[in-house]
């Protein structure tokens, strides 16, 4: 369904970002892109989405194949017009707008009536969001705003949907019931990227996974395989007994290896 082959980033037009990434989403499927703070992964996304002009960024190099079409010199409105949605870090909601106006904004372009079907159909699914209805929408709790950022991008009814640190600043208890809606909406047919630092929440959901280094792909694999993997383990779910000096720089030699 999406393939990337090769793709560079250069913001400013002097610093490289992104360092030659190949993915792919197969149709259906969940799937991971791992890694730290500054490696490359929301840059990532704002290249399958047509918002890298916004900050100053453009593809030099490479390909986005989105179900056999190039789009990687893509405006954002036919991008999402196409079938791609995303979920942006910090929810990005409407706050001064209320629950249904956040969702009928996701709707833009549709026909009214379809959207207010939908829109009950969402309320059926998160009865807080029903609930609150009117309400203004920065009045929500975290939680309750990720679920109607994520109800509202699915408002456009896309095919895959971008998920960009869906965990992030949630409770843990908020943060299951989060997996369980990705889980929920990817059995209904859409596909999704997940990009995560929370690698065991990412690894439980998805079937396969890629981890970002310094705008490198430095290793993929299935979720298991990863799962399995001793420097996965150590670097992303803080697996290992070492004493603390000797580990840091066990990783930092793994690191510099992963990136050589």
């Amino acid at each position: 369904m999406l393939e990337l082959s090769g793709v560079e980033v250069v913001y400013h037009s002097v610093v490289l970002v992104l360092k030659g990434i190949s993915l792919n989403v197969p149709e259906g499927s969940i799937v991971a892109l791992l890694g730290p703070n500054g490696a490359g992964k929301t840059t990532t996304l704002r290249a399958l989405t047509g918002l890298l002009d916004i900050h100053e960024g453009h593809i030099t190099k490479g390909q986005i194949l989105w179900q056999g079409h190039n789009i990687a010199t893509q405006k954002a409105e036919k991008i999402v017009s196409s079938g791609i949605a995303q979920v942006m870090e910090g929810r990005r909601i409407f706050p001064e707008l209320s629950v249904e106006e956040n969702l009928l904004a996701g709707a833009s372009g549709r026909p009214k009536k379809d959207a207010l079907a939908d829109i009950e159909k969402f309320y059926d699914r998160f009865a807080i969001l029903g609930e609150r209805r009117k309400q203004m929408a920065g009045y929500l709790s975290g939680g309750e705003q990720q679920m109607l950022a994520i109800a509202r991008a699915l408002m456009a009814k896309p095919k895959l949907l971008l998920l960009d640190e869906p965990s992030l600043g949630l409770a843990p208890k908020i943060v299951a019931q989060v997996g369980e809606l990705i889980k929920e909406v990817n059995k209904e047919g859409v596909s999704i990227l997940l990009v995560e630092q929370n690698a065991s929440l990412a690894l439980d959901l998805a079937s396969y996974a890629y981890v970002m280094e310094s705008g490198k792909i430095v290793l993929d694999g299935s979720s298991e395989e990863l799962k399995n993997d001793k420097d996965v383990q150590e670097f992303y779910l803080g697996v290992g007994t070492q004493q603390s000096s000797y580990r840091d720089v066990k990783l930092y030699r793994r690191r510099k290896r992963w990136l050589s």
